[in-house]
């Protein structure tokens, strides 16, 4: 049984206590949060141990792992108490608000020895784990084109939800400069890396569109690599698209067939000899699925060895595409990032 120590009662952390309890090899030894109210109520609904102090926590003996979900902005100074203390980390993307606090993160982590995985767990929902099998089948040929498309309206005031109550989950976000792409951009890099490997070049456009939050609410990237392309749309402020069980789109291109994601989470592949196949997805509880697929790959792999998929300093490239598409942004050129 590894014992986890969890930080942060806020959006993720919540969601990581309900995932951490689905995971028969693990279990939470102990809560904290910045505001002890909060924690402790979180606590006492989880039924797990709440610690007013972290340090006290990290210096718990049960404690073999320690699951930052706190905002990014506190991310390295945890990073650097739980690696000071010998433990692994698994902390929630982004892994900061910049790219140098991005490494310095990944470097705390290896100078105290101590293994480092991002939470991203996108790549456990359940369409893109069949679209990898898919792509390694060989059935698209060679790839050339992929585009990835993520439209929302989690930025729309509606009479149902005002202006004052957009991203009440995330107070964060409403004051933070950067938003879809810090926000949506390591999900979606991440999908692209897993799916169509790294790219050499990005470059974006971010627009504003709502008065009432400081970030950008859409931008689009593209991804530039020898003999293809990858295209990345992301939008907080998005209104009429058709209502379906989640807001991706994806359609990979190779040189023997198209591969489609639809927004009902189905894949269908169409070859260029003709036919079509269709690769039954079960969509149930897909968020909490992958959530809690993300969080027993991280331990499965500190009780096997084996490597991470979203390892500390490999991440790292999906943080540079981050930053390298805000770069873009402001300076209109393309950035080489690979």
């Amino acid at each position: 049984m590894v014992g986890i120590a969890l930080l942060g009662a806020g959006f993720a952390g919540k969601r990581q206590l309900e995932c951490w309890q689905r995971v028969p090899e693990a279990r939470v030894v102990g809560l904290w949060n910045r505001t002890a109210e909060r924690g402790r109520a979180a606590a006492q609904r989880f039924g797990v141990p709440f610690y007013p102090d972290l340090e006290d926590l990290l210096a718990d003996l049960a404690v073999d792992a320690v699951d930052i979900a706190t905002t990014p902005e506190t991310h390295l100074a945890f990073t650097r108490q739980a690696s000071a203390h010998g433990k692994p980390v698994l902390c929630q993307k982004p892994l900061a608000d910049s790219y140098d606090e991005s490494e310095a993160i990944v470097s705390a982590c290896e100078r105290a020895g101590v293994r480092l995985m991002a939470n991203e767990n996108f790549r456990w929902r359940p369409w893109y784990r069949v679209a990898k099998q898919v792509v390694r089948s060989g059935a698209l040929g060679d790839l050339f084109h992929l585009r990835l498309t993520y439209r929302d309206s989690l930025a729309v005031a509606t009479a149902e939800r005002p202006a004052a109550q957009v991203f009440d989950d995330e107070p964060y976000l409403k004051k933070a400069e950067r938003l879809v792409l810090i926000d949506m951009g390591p999900h979606n890099f991440d999908i692209v890396r897993f799916l169509f490997g790294d790219p050499e070049t990005v470059y974006a456009r971010a627009h504003k569109v709502t008065p009432f939050l400081a970030g950008e609410e859409v931008a689009t990237a593209l991804l530039g690599y020898p003999g293809r392309t990858a295209v990345v749309e992301a939008s907080f402020a998005s209104i009429g698209y058709p209502p379906g069980i989640q807001s991706d789109e994806l359609i990979i291109e190779g040189r023997e067939g198209t591969l489609r994601l639809g927004w009902d989470g189905q894949l269908t592949l169409r070859r260029r000899l003709g036919g079509e196949e269709r690769f039954a997805v079960d969509v149930t509880d897909y968020r909490l699925r992958a959530w809690t697929a993300a969080l027993a790959h991280f331990v499965e792999c500190l009780r096997s060895g084996a490597p991470f998929e979203t390892p500390g300093r490999d991440y790292l490239k999906t943080m540079r595409f981050v930053f390298a598409a805000y770069e873009s942004a402001e300076t209109g050129l393309p950035v080489r990032a690979g």
